[in-house]
């Protein structure tokens, strides 16, 4: 399965859409949304489009090249050059790790709860 069909299914259930539901508010019909999730054939631009307006996340994101905070998806040999997603730097496995999980606090609670690590960690300098 690519990574393109999986999201999309992915993305209509945590919508709880029916792919019935999801070809209406596209423009689509069911078929295409079921050869799109089953591999037969995929989305035009257009289409790609507005599935991702429809479910609130890029294009990127639909195709794999970004995952759902924006940051862009290294393949291993410029993860392993030491590329970083936010910055052109060298991070250690261990600092990649903290800012995913400083991304997802985030996400859930809000730039507040970033803030409070971020006192946290000075406090310890």
């Amino acid at each position: 399965m690519s990574i393109l069909q999986k999201r999309i299914e992915e993305l209509r259930n945590e919508n709880e859409l029916t792919q019935k539901q999801l070809a209406k508010k596209i423009g689509v019909s069911e078929t295409a949304i079921s050869f799109w999730e089953n591999g037969v054939n995929e989305p035009k631009a257009s289409y790609l489009n507005k599935l991702a307006q429809c479910f609130n996340v890029t294009t990127d994101y639909l195709l794999g090249l970004e995952d759902e905070f924006g940051t862009p998806i290294f393949s291993p040999e410029e993860k392993s050059a030491g590329l970083s997603a936010t910055k052109k730097v060298s991070i250690t496995p261990i600092e990649e790790d903290m800012l995913e999980v400083f991304r997802k606090v985030g996400k859930k609670h809000g730039e507040s709860a970033q803030q409070a690590i971020i006192t946290v960690a000075e406090k310890m300098l």
